[in-house]
């Protein structure tokens, strides 16, 4: 547990940071990443043995070699760095539901990733990176929040705070909410998750029950809930949406704003580091590199350039010791841009591709049902065995689908799991008439970004 006296430091260091100018960030950023290699090589077995080539005190980041999650999945007892973490304990942690929102060992918060690039993944925090995970949205979301009508618009709706994001898992939406349910009285009646896997309908119904001065959530869903608001289905006054885990173009945005009348931003980051970056008042993601190093790199983990779509992204947490990632590789596509904001910040900033995903729509007697990619996704990948899911909707009520089981196990059983749950899932949304082909072809990168595309239309 941290102290409040800790908590104040924390909080109060990336307020102090929030104008520095790019030498002081640099600085300490630095300062930081000397701490963390030397911690790991101290507390990390496996850390240790990684780095077994690289010179003791070596300060480049580049001279260590990347890790991936299958790395520290497949050494994950002696990746950590507190022995009281073990894969057996993790395991029984996750398998028991009650627990999602509770600190493992009283003290850390795990949460498991939904696999959007493929793999899903374990994750350790301690408590400091969970006090980080706030106050690093918090600085870039508080000047646009800091006027009188914002204010009361929050006041209005009681602060009140929707999330739409999957739950019935540890994934760090579902296990941040209960987090927040469990050890916030302010908070416990003030912020609920709402499930993008819910007929859409009753999603909107929820909504204008709970009246929310903020909503968060997918992109592709809030971009849908802009288009319920304009057509007078949903009918509610949020003083900010913050719109994260999928891309979301400006336009997308601009209806946003018009549909809500209401401050509206992007974040970007992932279980293993949220918030990586965060939308300022000019339209671009900052990156949080006081806190977190971004390395967009190519095929053979190489740096890019400026201003050069990467291959993927080797991130570094500098705030996390418990399940330390150095170089980590977290598979998405960004680029990082030389040009300053015209904001003014010295945060570098940052543009995403990838975790694609298009929203499917089909048609029926009782009028249109908008199905969401990560719902769909969510509901194939959760049956037993299933490692990967690609989906394409290929006629008016067809979809074809393609699964890869875990190593080890057995194509057909993983496969009728798969098609029970999807089954299940579209029954839920009203779609009983869409049919489910298999596809026998494993699913396969895209040519061009290379990486998995999970839901589109053929």
């Amino acid at each position: 547990m941290l102290s409040p006296l800790e908590r104040v430091r924390l909080t109060a260091d990336v307020w102090r940071a929030t104008y520095a100018d790019a030498s002081e960030i640099a600085a300490r950023r630095n300062r930081r990443v000397e701490e963390v290699l030397a911690f790991v090589r101290r507390n990390s077995r496996f850390y240790d043995d990684h780095y077994a080539d690289v010179p003791a005190g070596e300060a480049d980041l580049t001279a260590y070699p990347p890790v991936t999650k299958t790395d520290l999945l497949a050494n994950l007892d002696d990746a950590v760095t507190d022995p009281a973490i073990t894969r057996d304990r993790l395991e029984a942690f996750l398998a028991d539901r009650d627990q999602i929102g509770a600190r493992f060992l009283d003290d850390y918060f795990v949460w498991t990733t939904s696999g959007t690039t493929g793999d899903p993944a374990v994750v350790v925090h301690d408590p400091a990176f969970f006090v980080l995970s706030d106050v690093l949205g918090d600085r870039w979301l508080w000047p646009a929040i800091a006027n009188r009508g914002t204010l009361g618009r929050l006041l209005a709706n009681d602060f009140r705070v929707a999330l739409v994001a999957v739950g019935g898992g540890h994934f760090a939406g579902a296990a941040g909410v209960g987090t927040m349910q469990r050890e916030s009285r302010l908070l416990r009646e003030r912020i609920r998750l709402f499930s993008p896997m819910d007929p859409f309908d009753d999603l909107v119904s929820a909504l204008n029950d709970y009246r929310p001065a903020i909503v968060g959530g997918y992109a592709t869903v809030l971009a849908e809930l802009a288009r319920a608001q304009r057509d007078g289905d949903l009918d509610i006054s949020p003083a900010v949406v913050v719109a994260t885990a999928e891309p979301v173009t400006r336009e997308d945005k601009d209806g946003m704003r018009s549909a809500f009348d209401c401050v509206v931003r992007e974040t970007y980051g992932a279980s293993e580091f949220v918030p990586i970056a965060v939308e300022c008042g000019h339209g671009n993601l900052h990156a949080n590199t006081d806190w977190v190093v971004v390395e967009p790199v190519d095929e053979n983990y190489d740096r890019v350039p400026p201003g050069t779509p990467s291959h993927t992204v080797l991130v570094t947490n500098l705030a996390d010791r418990a399940l330390p990632l150095v170089r980590y590789d977290l598979g998405d596509s960004v680029t990082l841009h030389a040009e300053q904001c015209p904001c003014g910040s010295a945060f570098p900033v940052l543009s995403v591709g990838g975790r694609q995903g298009a929203v499917l729509r089909f048609d029926t007697d009782d009028g249109e049902v908008v199905v969401f990619p990560l719902a769909v996704t969510t509901a194939v990948e959760s049956a037993p065995g299933v490692r990967r899911v690609q989906i394409a909707r290929t006629g008016p009520h067809e979809l074809s689908v393609r699964v890869e089981p875990v190593s080890g196990r057995d194509d057909d059983t993983v496969w009728n799991a798969a098609e029970t749950n999807l089954r299940e899932f579209l029954d839920e949304q009203g779609l009983p008439d869409v049919t489910i082909a298999r596809d026998p072809t494993p699913p396969t990168r895209d040519a061009g970004s290379g990486k998995y595309r999970h839901v589109w239309t053929a």
